[in-house]
């Protein structure tokens, strides 16, 4: 398992992270907590040393399932890697708020009882709540990496947003700071208030984004560590879903273009010319998808969820491996043969 700093700071993780947002339920189907808490475990036995969650992932459970995992454990031996700034309600929203809707629960995408609706709020006491609120739920006294979900809302000032974020740190309370769904001025901008460590966006060999907004090149010009989230495309790039699954209610691949079966017929394809780079490298073309991602540059991180144990082992138990030009050039060709699946 490779390990590299994050940021400027002095904390090392592992280049691959667990990812917990289907240990939250919410979104995925549901979730089976005692199963989750066996999957943390079976990552960190394979080398993972960061975590990475969120409030909002269950609206609190990701986060509890997290807690009772790493309990007993060495505090220092695990980077944990949390959010905040989004802020939800079962009742009106706040007088004060004047933030815009992100989204709901009640989408028709899940099964919960509970109609709730997120909405974006970075005012410096709510984050601080939110601060606190994590803290208690992952049952520490300190967060290794806070990250702000959604880098801005419409009334707050991103000086405020920092403000908060640095004086928690002086504080203690969190070591490192990120932000998340954000442009390369807003990067700018909250480097002009504190130091920013990290962002975290989403990064595959199915979506480079990064690559062409700007993003990419400012975090590695400005020593930002990358997170890049969702790197298997939610499991598309596992080669584990076939054009006749049916996803169970509450999925958010439900409806999605790319999760239909006419473009899973078509991923089909696309996996089985990846699949002889990845077998020429002794890797599955689901590790083959996050070894492309973390290769790309030594300050990025690859973000891999796992339901299961045996997930974890596939997503983390194997091999250091270097692509080399070939190995690149083979992806790179495949991909633009395909690049039709993102139309």
């Amino acid at each position: 398992m490779q390990y590299r700093q994050i940021g400027k700071t002095e904390l090392k993780a592992s280049a691959l992270a667990l990812g917990t947002w289907v240990m939250g339920g919410w979104m995925w189907g549901g979730c089976d907590d005692s199963v989750s808490e066996r999957t943390i475990l079976s990552a960190l036995d394979l080398g993972i040393t960061l975590i990475d969650t969120a409030p909002v992932y269950g609206f609190g459970r990701s986060e509890e399932t997290v807690g009772r995992a790493l309990k007993g454990r060495r505090r220092d031996s695990v980077l944990i890697a949390s959010k905040c700034g989004l802020y939800w309600t079962e009742t009106q929203l706040p007088s004060n708020c004047g933030e815009f809707h992100c989204f709901s629960d009640d989408d028709g995408r899940t099964s919960s009882l509970t109609k709730r609706a997120v909405y974006r709020w970075l005012r410096p006491d709510i984050v601080r709540r939110g601060v606190e609120d994590s803290l208690r739920r992952l049952k520490t006294d300190y967060i290794d990496l806070m990250q702000v979900h959604h880098a801005s809302d419409r009334t707050t000032p991103i000086g405020d947003t920092m403000g908060v974020l640095e004086e928690m740190r002086r504080e203690g309370k969190i070591r490192a700071i990120g932000i998340s769904n954000c442009s390369c001025s807003q990067i700018d901008e909250y480097r002009s208030y504190g130091t920013l460590d990290a962002v975290q966006e989403r990064f595959s060999m199915l979506d480079r984004t990064v690559e062409k907004n700007g993003i990419f090149e400012s975090c590695a010009k400005n020593e930002v560590a990358l997170l890049a989230y969702s790197p298997l495309e939610n499991g598309l790039l596992t080669g584990k879903i076939s054009p006749e699954r049916v996803f169970k209610k509450g999925d958010l691949r439900i409806g999605k273009e790319l999760f239909t079966k006419a473009k899973l017929q078509q991923v089909e394809k696309m996996l089985a010319a990846l699949r002889e780079i990845a077998n020429r490298n002794r890797l599955t073309v689901g590790q083959l998808a996050t070894t492309w991602v973390t290769s790309r540059s030594s300050n990025v991180f690859a973000i891999c969820g796992a339901r299961t144990p045996e997930q974890a082992t596939e997503n983390f138990g194997f091999a250091d491996v270097s692509l080399t030009k070939e190995d690149y050039d083979e992806v790179d060709s495949v991909l633009r043969e395909f690049e039709f699946l993102r139309d």
